[in-house]
């Protein structure tokens, strides 16, 4: 019986893995949970219930942490402008990007960049 609910619990994450890949391939784009629930064949509904469940997160806050973990890597690598770095992760709102990065981190994009770069 052990068996089953392992192989049970490994089928449901299945599409949540699927999605996490989604997500990481086109955080930059506008995505919506409907676009991605789609992707992996459920409701919107369900899928945000199960990604919650799964993840620990709502699709948001997944899709923000992926964008800002990505802003992390080209504050620290390379020469762009803020604005032009909140751009690429998908955030073109520099005044949200940046009040989302410092939330998230605890310094500024511009604080972020000098400790790190």
């Amino acid at each position: 019986m052990e068996d089953a609910s392992a192989w049970f619990r490994v089928e449901k994450a299945r599409p949540i893995n699927q999605a996490k890949r989604y997500i990481k391939k086109h955080f930059a784009d506008p995505i919506s949970l409907e676009e991605v629930s789609s992707e992996v064949g459920f409701s919107g509904s369900y899928f945000s219930t199960l990604f919650r469940k799964e993840t620990g997160k709502n699709f948001l806050e997944y899709l923000t942490d992926v964008r800002i973990d990505e802003a992390k890597v080209l504050l620290r690598e390379s020469r762009m402008t803020i604005e032009n770095v909140a751009k690429s992760v998908g955030i073109n709102d520099y005044k949200r990007f940046s009040k989302t990065f410092k939330k998230l981190t605890g310094i500024s994009p511009k604080e972020y960049r000098s400790l790190y770069s």
